[in-house]
């Protein structure tokens, strides 16, 4: 077995209420590929083609390593306005059951990689982040079908700096209990403002 560490950027996202019951399994499978079909030409869209990420399965959504010569704006900027739009767009065109809602984290880190693929604290990190109930509860009450959080790391070295023309004010401070310890996000969802600060978790002492 041969592990060697890569810096990479991490996307993950996952399909709101992907395991309802009033979802048959040919539906879910419908969701994975709309999903899919949305993420890939959002990357597209950015210049990317698969020689520069590497897309995973996580059964109800799907993990993206991104090779570090593209750069974190490059990615952020096109996943809040386009896979949103993307997103919005596909639930026009389907009925109720298979409208997609979609939360998204996005960290950055070393990662270890062997014969079957990468691992490592930096991912668990991101899993961690992704399924916060805080994150469940704040998509569950956002008009949109997007939800994007971004890692402390990521916000400070990227957001904050305003790369891209990134707007720090588009983005709110959220405590996340990730294994029962407290973690900070930053959340947005893109055409809607203040969602946490309404819902009650944003949080103040940061």
């Amino acid at each position: 077995m041969c592990e060697r560490s890569q810096y990479r950027t991490i996307l993950i996202t996952d399909i709101e209420n992907y395991s309802a019951q009033y979802r048959t399994d040919a539906i879910r499978a419908r969701l994975r590929a709309q999903l899919r079909r949305l993420m890939t030409a959002t990357l597209s869209d950015t210049g990317m083609d698969d020689t520069h990420y590497t897309m995973y399965t996580t059964g109800d959504g799907w993990l993206v390593t991104i090779d570090p010569a593209v750069g974190k704006p490059r990615i952020l900027g096109p996943v809040v306005d386009r896979l949103g739009a993307g997103l919005r767009k596909q639930n026009r065109q389907v009925d109720m059951l298979e409208r997609l809602r979609v939360r998204l984290v996005l960290h950055a880190g070393d990662v270890l990689v062997d014969q079957d693929g990468h691992f490592g604290d930096q991912l668990n990190f991101a899993f961690w982040l992704l399924e916060a109930q805080e994150l469940r509860e704040l998509l569950r009450q956002a008009s949109g079908p997007l939800l994007v959080c971004v890692s402390d790391a990521v916000y400070q070295q990227v957001i904050a700096q305003r790369h891209e023309g990134l707007d720090p004010a588009a983005f709110e401070a959220v405590w996340l209990k990730c294994k029962d310890i407290p973690r900070l996000g930053w959340v947005h969802v893109p055409g809607e403002s203040g969602l946490a600060s309404r819902t009650g978790l944003l949080a103040l002492d940061v």
